[in-house]
């Protein structure tokens, strides 16, 4: 069974003869074909174009506000840069437009000996420039007790200029400790050398854990360590002693000996034992022996302070149980 053909010729011209509510129901059908083309042809294109304008006026928006911010704190914002410059200025001025290093190195090798320490190198490296200041770095090497060491490193922050500490590497090396770091001076970068202004002082960390035993001491023969205290100077013109070359840090008591009512302490450095008696100097800090106990013997060191004076500061070597 076929369908039957549709004829539109046959039936355009029978729809003269329709009734009117059948033209009218076949004009809205024709009505709504054109509109769903038009619409699908010509408005489609246009409704995307309409949702792409308006999430790019949501994005707008948004940038806009964020811009707004900004613009709003630009005061404040040019207030804080202007800050920032003045205190970076203030702190260039601050550096030398000379070098200085021979005052940088005689402040080192008197802040060694205030705190007893023994200078085994000190090597001046080359010059790094950078676009504001000019590096002076200085290599060093440093032997003494742990305390010493820690003060000493504690020291080099309160300088007239400005120096910064790097690469510290702290070892054993026989009954002392080696301490090898890296001290850096700066000086301004300008061709016009002048006097650095004063530098302002910070608050500035001081090492006061000397009370604290010795990490790298056996907890059964610690040296102790007891604060300074003003003393006289000492004789700089005394024909110094064999055993005055000698850190006290090389020596180690083994055992005390009493001969005719006198008592004398034993002391061994290296392969070496040395006897000593209440008076006799020891050490390079113009050490001497003013107390022999059986367990430990008392020494009394003198050391220049940061403005020149004399301290003089009690040691304690405790007996080594394992000798």
């Amino acid at each position: 069974m076929s369908l039957p053909r549709l004829d539109l010729s046959t039936l355009s011209h029978n729809a003269t003869k329709w009734p009117l509510p059948g033209k009218a129901l076949l004009g809205c059908a024709l009505a709504g074909v054109v509109l769903w083309v038009g619409d699908g042809l010509v408005m489609g294109p246009s409704r995307e174009q309409l949702k792409a304008a308006e999430a790019r006026e949501v994005v707008l928006q948004h940038e806009l506000e964020q811009k707004n911010a900004v613009a709003s704190s630009l005061d404040s914002r040019t207030r804080q840069v202007q800050v920032m410059q003045d205190n970076v200025s203030g702190l260039l001025r601050q550096l030398p437009g000379v070098s200085d290093m021979p005052g940088l190195l005689d402040d080192i090798t008197r802040l060694a000996a205030a705190n007893g320490l023994v200078v085994e190198d000190v090597t001046v490296l080359d010059e790094q420039s950078g676009a504001l200041y000019i590096e002076e770095p200085v290599q060093l090497s440093v032997f003494g007790g742990y305390h010493d060491l820690a003060a000493f490193v504690s020291a080099l922050g309160g300088l007239p200029q400005i120096v910064t500490v790097h690469d510290l590497a702290l070892r054993r090396d026989g009954p002392m400790l080696r301490l090898d770091l890296l001290a850096k001076a700066y000086r301004s970068a300008s061709p016009h050398g002048k006097p650095g202004l004063p530098v302002e002082p910070g608050k500035r960390f001081v090492y006061a854990a000397s009370s604290l035993r010795d990490p790298f001491q056996s907890a059964v023969a610690p040296i102790d360590y007891l604060p300074g205290r003003p003393a006289h100077a000492p004789d700089l013109t005394r024909a110094r002693g064999v055993l005055e070359s000698v850190s006290v840090d090389r020596f180690e008591m083994v055992g005390t000996l009493s001969r005719g009512g006198q008592t004398f302490v034993l002391l061994r450095a290296g392969a070496k034992v040395h006897r000593l008696a209440v008076g006799d100097y020891l050490g390079p800090n113009h050490g001497r022996v003013t107390a022999i106990q059986a367990g430990h013997v008392e020494l009394a060191e003198l050391f220049p302070d940061e403005r020149g004076a004399w301290l003089e500061r009690s040691r304690i070597l405790l007996l080594n149980v394992n000798s």
